[in-house]
């Protein structure tokens, strides 16, 4: 079962770690708690055009979305959100869409990761059961990212959360149809054996750029320096389900 940040003596307890291992322990928890909520104190809504299509509760189509980097870790990596409304022009005959931005600088001195991901994935995304893949709408770097998928808690150190890597022509505006077949499981990066997708579970959606691929090995377009994502559509792919 998944361990709340708080009980930093029941770890400490279940290791067996007493004196300075335990100190070290609550010191860590205590870093992480408060990462997490200056993290999500921070959330930014995004634009209407946004929302998550084909998913069907309520408030997929009103999520926000907030930034977690290697600095939770002691990293030094940094990135920051932009919600950019979009404009279109009847006489300039010309339009930009609405996107979120997630930019930053990676350093991976200490750390190994920028991430974004959206708010309030302790309740299911309303995914229909006959969900087969997401379509990510996005004008990338050179970069490769990984869509990630939750489905609970996103700081929960038990629970697994899922990936699945994109990387397309710099600069072009692309859309990638992924598989969740193809998402792999893994936990604090190590892949879980025998996991099982279920779209009805899924509670949260995000963007990482990290160390490591979605099966674990070196991510080859990962290094220092600046990166750029521009989100502009996820869309739900559906296959209708055969009668028996």
């Amino acid at each position: 079962m998944p361990v709340p940040l708080g009980c930093a003596a029941g770890i400490a307890a279940a290791t067996g770690f007493t004196g300075v291992g335990a100190w070290r322990i609550k010191t860590f928890l205590e870093r992480i708690r408060a990462y997490k909520n200056k993290a999500k104190a921070g959330a930014q809504p995004a634009p209407p055009d946004l929302a998550i299509q084909g998913a069907e509760a309520e408030h997929a189509q009103e999520l926000s979305w907030f930034v977690i980097d290697d600095q939770v870790m002691g990293g030094g990596s940094s990135s920051t959100l932009t919600m950019n409304e979009g404009w279109a022009s009847p006489i300039m005959l010309g339009s930009v869409p609405q996107s979120i931005e997630f930019a930053g600088t990676i350093n991976t001195e200490g750390g190994g990761f920028s991430s974004c991901r959206t708010l309030g994935d302790e309740l299911p995304l309303g995914l229909p059961a006959d969900t087969t893949a997401i379509e990510v709408t996005a004008i990338l770097d050179a970069r490769m990212y990984k869509l990630m998928l939750m489905t609970g808690d996103s700081w929960s150190m038990g629970l697994p959360s899922w990936a699945h890597d994109f990387r397309g022509e710099p600069g072009q505006r692309q859309s990638w149809v992924l598989p969740l077949a193809s998402f792999v499981p893994s936990i604090r990066g190590r892949k879980v054996k025998g996991a099982v997708l279920n779209p009805a579970s899924i509670t949260g959606i995000g963007l990482s750029l990290s160390l490591y691929d979605m099966q674990g090995e070196d991510n080859i377009y990962f290094g220092d320096g600046p990166f750029k994502i521009e989100l502009q559509g996820l869309r739900i792919i559906q296959v209708p389900l055969r009668s028996s």
